[in-house]
């Protein structure tokens, strides 16, 4: 247990060898699968917010139509650059997201392509502003309810719902430390667990950097 990360993402093999290189084991799976929806309203795609990255394989039929487009997270950001699409605006959480763009685009109209289970910070901000939101569902998420009989020194989290899922299939499972990809995953996580460490970028590989810190008491 003293030198075991549960990570609930499948990691790449760059990311396997980041920990297992000190000498801490590993675990990883996909606590969340997602299913893509097709896309049947029409949209105008002048201002596009997406707040994951899983919201991606939606758009790449309509790169040519998309004119400014807001995102979460620096790795979202990179995926879409990948696929020529150069964000206008990159906020670490969809909080920060929604009061940016309501203030400084207050007069426009905008299309949030998003999950069935999307969290309710963005849209609830949108309405409360009376700035026009549409909501296209472009994924589902499925929660994978795998369950554990071995405690882990450490999980690494990356999404509220992951954080919800692992501790409902494990309500008896406690790790030492629950190590977050962010401050919105970290907050659901303290529902749970006593101990949180959160990275100070949002991205898988500085969530594990921040869980070998901890395991190592650097």
């Amino acid at each position: 247990m003293k030198n075991s990360l549960l990570s609930t993402k499948t990691l790449t093999p760059a990311q396997q060898e980041l920990v297992l290189n000190t000498g801490i084991g590993l675990t990883h799976y996909n606590i969340l699968r997602t299913k893509p929806i097709v896309i049947k309203d029409d949209i105008n795609w002048d201002h596009i917010i997406i707040t994951s990255k899983n919201a991606i394989p939606a758009l790449l039929p309509y790169l040519n139509q998309i004119k400014n487009i807001y995102c979460v997270g620096n790795q979202t950001a990179a995926l879409l650059q990948e696929k020529g699409l150069h964000p206008n605006y990159t906020a670490q959480n969809a909080a920060d997201l929604a009061v940016e763009l309501t203030s400084t685009y207050s007069g426009e109209n905008f299309y949030y392509l998003c999950s069935e289970q999307r969290r309710d910070e963005l849209p609830a901000f949108f309405l409360d502003k009376k700035i026009p939101l549409k909501e296209v569902f472009v994924y589902s998420s499925i929660a994978v309810m795998k369950s554990f009989d071995r405690i882990f020194a450490a999980i690494a989290f990356y999404s509220p719902r992951g954080v919800h899922a692992f501790a409902k299939a494990n309500p008896n499972n406690k790790p030492l430390i629950a190590v977050c990809i962010g401050e919105t995953t970290a907050s659901t996580a303290r529902l749970y667990y006593k101990n949180i460490a959160v990275a100070n970028k949002q991205t898988i590989e500085n969530t594990l950097i921040t869980a070998i810190k901890a395991l190592r008491n650097d």
